[in-house]
């Protein structure tokens, strides 16, 4: 139970359409043990109701109701933009992007929440300068994420942008690459896909493709037995596609190219998908496995199941690593 542990515990809750996936966390920095986890697929056929249900069955299953949980958002509501300023103190780049923010964010200001992270300052001929991302997400897709984990009878004690967590895992829990590495991460579920593209251990790209519309988790599940991946072809295509643009724009403007492809999620665990992305994308496709770097608690978690679900992780994981 997690009241009998001492350490601290945080909890990471990644919700989808189609997937709810939850990792338990003790220990801290440096020292973090996998307490917990679960991995669970969804039918894309059920409603809000029954996925409220499956969450309620989780956290009485898992003991998490005690613990405050950390939750991503991500998707048409999350924006994100890479901006640059003039140097500044902190007080005057919060000013400044009250203003500048309104040409970067399709909505209105009152609508949004929005912060910001100076990434890195440099000097240049035209004077010094600072990278900031800058990230805005509607109230209202807020609230209801807010709502939804409520309803289930726990407390929301984070809320970070699915992306960001990606990012999270991947630099405290992935491969450790070069500073002059450029590398991307797709983390792949079959309703939205998370890109991001790190120079190093900097940041530079990130974008969500939704994929509501071709619905792959549903010609997935209703073609199983006939023959899914050929089905599911003429969706992907337009997904690769849109990697490939992603892919191009970034080494366009930063001339620079991404070496390696890092993918997670639940894409990752279909051999024969990864191999058609290594074959249309003409890059070097890693996976990575979210929980590597940790200490497991073999006494709760099945290794072989676990080792099966990983992939899935990398979110929830990137939640709970936020404390």
């Amino acid at each position: 139970m997690v009241s009998a542990v001492k350490e601290k515990v945080t909890v990471g809750l990644d919700v989808g359409h189609h997937h709810i996936n939850m990792v338990e966390l003790v220990g801290g920095p440096g020292a973090w043990k996998l307490f917990d986890c679960v991995s669970v697929v969804l039918s894309p056929r059920i409603g809000r109701e029954e996925r409220l249900k499956q969450l309620v069955k989780i956290a009485q299953e898992k003991e998490i109701k005690a613990c405050p949980v950390n939750i991503g958002v991500s998707g048409e509501s999350v924006i994100v933009r890479y901006i640059e300023l003039p140097k500044m103190n902190k007080t005057e780049v919060r000013q400044a992007l009250r203003y500048e923010a309104q040409q970067y964010i399709p909505f209105k200001m009152e609508e949004v929440i929005f912060d910001y992270h100076i990434i890195s300052s440099s000097a240049g001929a035209s004077g010094d300068k600072m990278k900031i991302l800058l990230v805005a997400a509607r109230k209202q897709s807020i609230m209801e994420s807010v709502d939804f984990i409520r309803q289930a009878g726990l407390v929301p004690k984070l809320i970070d942008v699915n992306s960001f967590c990606l990012i999270n895992c991947f630099q405290k829990n992935g491969p450790k690459i070069k500073e002059d590495d450029v590398v991307a991460l797709v983390n792949l579920e079959f309703d939205l896909v998370n890109i991001d593209i790190l120079q190093g251990e900097i940041p530079s790209f990130t974008r969500d493709i939704s994929l509501i519309e071709d619905d792959l988790s549903l010609q997935r599940e209703m073609d199983k037995e006939k023959g899914f991946f050929e089905r599911m072809k003429p969706a992907l295509a337009n997904l690769i596609r849109e990697i490939r643009l992603s892919i191009d724009y970034f080494e366009s403007e930063f001339e620079k190219q991404v070496s390696v492809i890092y993918f997670s999620g639940a894409g990752a665990n279909d051999n024969e998908l990864i191999g058609f992305f290594n074959s249309q994308l003409g890059r070097d496709i890693k996976l990575w496995n979210p929980v590597q770097n940790m200490v497991i608690d073999s006494t709760r978690i099945n290794l072989q199941a676990l080792k099966e679900v990983s992939p899935t992780l990398a979110l929830a994981c990137g939640l709970a690593l936020r404390n």
